[in-house]
């Protein structure tokens, strides 16, 4: 096989595209578009950004969202449990059946310090 390069690949960018690409050809690679553009995709792995994740985050954020899900299928239960009594009762709704709710708030505020958490780490990390 040989090494002669005989495709030629056109593609169009815009104008501040092209300075970009130029300056980091011209520091990178003597100026040479080509090979700046083929470096970027042959060297390309997706995986990359593997390297560099947090498993703290990754599991603070599993346990977010099992906490958004639980919070979810209790409040589901207890407004399917208000909606079947009022059914019955219609007159019968109570100021303590919002009790369970008062649990649902501080579940929602350990989520907000949780993602509040994950922010500050995700912003300080760039």
């Amino acid at each position: 096989m040989s090494d002669k390069k005989t495709i030629i690949i056109r593609f169009r960018v815009d104008e501040r595209i092209h300075k970009e690409m130029q300056t980091k050809a011209d520091e990178y690679f003597s100026g040479n578009l080509s090979a700046l553009i083929r470096c970027a995709t042959l060297k390309y792995n997706e995986r990359q950004g593997a390297d560099r994740e947090n498993p703290q985050m990754i599991a603070l954020l599993n346990s977010a969202l099992k906490l958004i899900g639980r919070i979810g299928t209790n409040s589901n239960q207890v407004i399917r449990h208000i909606n079947e009594q009022q059914k019955m009762f219609p007159l019968s709704f109570r100021a303590s059946d919002l009790i369970p709710f008062n649990r649902f708030h501080d579940d929602w505020l350990t989520v907000q310090d949780m993602l509040k958490y994950l922010h500050n780490l995700i912003t300080t990390a760039r």
